[in-house]
């Protein structure tokens, strides 16, 4: 299995993510980081299988992802569906007196939050989750109280919630050492864990198939391209759905596009980009304004990124802590 490098920074001991590195990814890069974000556990093996290169030349490409930051980290955690728990995406606007870097740490305070980045124009973005409507009113409060903050909006998104299953005591002993080493070995955890290195890929090809536990590579928006920005995208519903214009933006900017946020409640789409530069920002924003049906494009420039350790993750360590 891959090995991840030294840390798992962004559940574990988040840290200020990093940005401005030159070099952009190509697009064998991209789609070896789309299916390590999909699981990272797969093998230089299996990926060398896939794409049609050797597993060396696999392992580079991962260890270069990881130096120049695009891979930050790898992380293991409860599915969505495990914990009963709906996703949100959220703007803030500010009045622009605070220390950027401050306010994302106290944003990131909240429990729900999962992640939140400093974008232009005193624009703060975030991501969350929550497990009922008293939840969701705790943050919307919350976020509103804090200072200099203007505006609060609030989107809860379509997104993939997985399945739910009952972890056995077997199961989460093989979860414990992937804990600090979501990429660890199968040798590695039979040795940790006391059972046979047979019994362990037999219970980890459950956990992976099960969709129940998430192993993933912990992507960075822009951190080999100049500019993440963030196209706050609307459209006339009577004469679409999301999907048509999501599949464009996905065959259109396949190298840049890094995930969108749906809408649950509102025709209104967040999509992640990250441009070589400015003028390649404002070209895209053009294009994806002038697409039909789209009625309009903000763009949202990013400076500070970060992320926060998630009450899915804590749960996990809780039952896993539990046969101790």
């Amino acid at each position: 299995m891959h090995k991840s490098s030294a840390f798992d920074q962004m559940q574990s001991s988040p840290e200020a993510a990093p940005i401005g590195i030159v070099e952009r990814v190509d697009e064998l890069d991209k789609k070896i980081m789309a299916e390590l974000q999909t699981n990272c556990r797969v093998s230089y093996q299996e990926l060398s299988r896939t794409h049609g290169i050797s597993a060396n030349a696999i392992r580079r490409r991962i260890l270069h992802l990881e130096e120049t930051g695009e891979i930050a980290g790898y992380s293991v955690y409860l599915s969505p569906a495990m914990m009963g728990a709906e996703r949100l995406f959220g703007l803030l606007s500010s009045d622009g007196t605070r220390d950027e870097f401050e306010l994302v740490d106290e944003i990131g305070s909240h429990r729900n939050i999962l992640a939140a980045a400093a974008y232009s124009n005193g624009t703060y973005a975030l991501v969350a989750e929550y497990r009922s409507s008293e939840e969701f009113l705790d943050l919307s409060s919350f976020l509103r109280k804090l200072e200099s903050i203007k505006a609060v909006e609030l989107h809860p998104i379509l997104a993939p919630r997985g399945t739910a299953i009952e972890l056995s005591a077997l199961h989460l002993r093989v979860l414990k050492p992937l804990l600090e080493d979501p990429c660890m070995s199968v040798v590695e955890i039979a040795k940790k864990s006391g059972l046979t290195a047979r019994r362990v890929r037999r219970l980890l090809d459950q956990l992976e198939s099960s969709g129940a536990i998430r192993f993933r590579a912990l992507l960075e928006l822009g951190a080999a391209s100049s500019i993440p920005f963030i196209a706050k995208i609307t459209w006339d519903e009577k004469k679409t759905t999301y999907l048509p214009i999501l599949d464009w933006i996905e065959k259109t900017y396949p190298l840049v596009h890094w995930e969108s946020y749906v809408s649950a409640s509102e025709p209104v789409l967040y999509s992640l980009l990250a441009a070589q530069n400015l003028t390649e920002a404002v070209k895209f924003t053009r294009e994806i304004r002038n697409h039909s049906p789209v009625k309009g494009v903000m763009a949202f420039f990013g400076g500070h990124h970060k992320f926060f350790a998630n009450y899915r993750r804590s749960k996990l360590r809780e039952m896993v802590e539990s046969i101790d």
